[in-house]
């Protein structure tokens, strides 16, 4: 069963029909669904490498919301989900600061 993708939200942990877990961290600037799974292994953490999707594949993926999660921030940043964007809306726990999404860039100082 499809979900609504007007169902599909930041910080919401949804099942597949493949029996995996997807935590949702957003959107990137295509306006794409970045996510990231732990696979079948639900005891496992979210670790693996972040996915971008429409938002219409993904809704024909997932089968329902299973638990939500306040603070994604450390998900983004462990997974470097760089491409996630802040929206304009203020999603429920608050928003992660476009600042905190990316690292500096380490150069040497010198230019190119």
């Amino acid at each position: 069963m499809a979900i609504p993708e007007s169902d599909i939200q930041p910080g919401w942990i949804y099942s597949t029909t493949r029996k995996q877990e997807r935590l949702v961290l957003g959107r990137d600037r295509d306006g794409r669904i970045v996510y990231v799974s732990k696979g079948r292994n639900i005891a496992g953490p979210f670790l693996n490498c972040h996915v971008r999707i429409t938002a219409r594949q993904f809704a024909e993926r997932a089968t329902g919301k299973l638990r939500f999660i306040d603070d994604v921030k450390p998900y983004i940043i462990a997974n470097k989900a760089t491409t996630v964007v802040v929206g304009p809306q203020p999603r429920r726990g608050g928003v992660v600061p476009e600042h905190m999404l990316t690292s500096p860039a380490r150069g040497t100082g010198a230019a190119d």
